[in-house]
């Protein structure tokens, strides 16, 4: 399973999981780019709408232990980035996890 080929479906979930719209995502074969736009969604939500953040956490089902590690860490600086990896990680999870399935070598 190449990661180019895990992309397309990373950009789905977090359309639909993250309420990204697809069309502002940036290219998807850039693990960089997805992330840095992550980063800046992570951010606008967690300012605009922080119930919004917290349910969408929740459904993309993040580790609430590394999330409230992370909220509650000295340097608020690197919250944003480091919830973006603890989300791409979380659906990259699902993703392998889904393809694996479909290939029949999970049951």
């Amino acid at each position: 399973m190449k990661e180019e080929e895990i992309y397309p479906s990373l950009i789905e979930k977090l359309h639909k999981d993250f309420s990204l719209e697809k069309e502002s995502l940036p290219a998807v074969d850039n693990l960089d780019l997805i992330r840095n736009h992550l980063i800046v969604k992570v951010k606008e939500l967690m300012s605009r709408d922080y119930d919004r953040f917290l349910n969408s956490m929740y459904r993309i089902d993040v580790n609430e232990k590394k999330v409230r590690e992370i909220l509650h860490c000295k340097d608020r600086t690197t919250i944003p980035e480091k919830l973006a990896d603890l989300i791409i990680e979380r659906q990259l999870m699902r993703v392998r996890t889904q393809i694996m399935y479909k290939e029949g070598k999970l049951k």
